[in-house]
């Protein structure tokens, strides 16, 4: 009796995290819009154009409930910068070495959403630019042609890949990027950043936009 309870109660949150996790669930009716504000990162390289702001926010909800912590991030976005790469036609090959040759020369639109690696104290928080030594941070990455990848960081230049997903939902429609996100850590009164890459800006890496820092509600 109480395995089957227990398997009925993984079996309950395994469906409430997949119907919180649709883009278009009711669910999110009730979650409170937050518009927050975007901002530009300078030009990287030399050869960057100064880019226009042409996605000025992007609207956060999020979700705490027994099958964990969710947000939505909706922007409005133009153009459909996202393709799905091609697989290797032979085993030898190995899809990564496709993968990899194939996103060369492609410009993806894409999100993420940054929070403290340890609690904090008080106001301090870690440093926007990929936090710093002392107060490392998470990175839960979304990218509309590679997929979800979380990663970790402690200053510019140090980002990495931690070799873990997480759940994830994407949707365009009618010139609209909608991502949700299921993130553990993300508990009510945590910190948090957004950012968002715009593809056809050629965004990439540290060539972006980017919110401040606010408190998940």
């Amino acid at each position: 009796m109480i395995k089957r309870l227990a398997c009925l109660l993984i079996w309950s949150a395994v469906a409430l995290s997949q119907n919180v996790l649709d883009p278009a669930s009711v669910d999110w009716k009730s979650a409170a819009p937050v518009v927050l504000a975007l901002h530009r990162t300078p030009p990287l390289y030399p050869t960057d154009d100064p880019a226009g702001l042409e996605i000025p926010s992007v609207q956060a909800q999020i979700i705490h409930n027994t099958a964990g912590n969710f947000v939505r991030l909706e922007w409005a976005d133009k153009t459909h910068d996202a393709a799905v790469l091609p697989k290797a036609e032979r085993a030898w090959q190995g899809d990564h070495l496709v993968t990899q040759s194939a996103a060369t020369d492609r410009f993806s639109d894409a999100c993420a959403v940054m929070i403290p690696a340890r609690a904090v104290s008080g106001d301090l928080n870690p440093s926007l630019q990929m936090g710093d030594a002392d107060r490392p941070v998470h990175i839960f990455v979304w990218d509309g042609t590679r997929g979800a990848a979380a990663m970790e960081a402690s200053g510019r230049e140090t980002t990495k890949r931690t070799g873990q997903s997480f759940p994830t939902q994407a949707q365009y429609a009618a010139g609209k990027w909608t991502v949700t996100m299921q993130i553990s850590e993300l508990r009510a009164g945590a910190p948090f950043a957004v950012a968002i890459w715009n593809g056809s800006q050629q965004d990439r890496d540290g060539r972006k936009y980017f919110t401040v820092w606010y408190r998940a509600q």
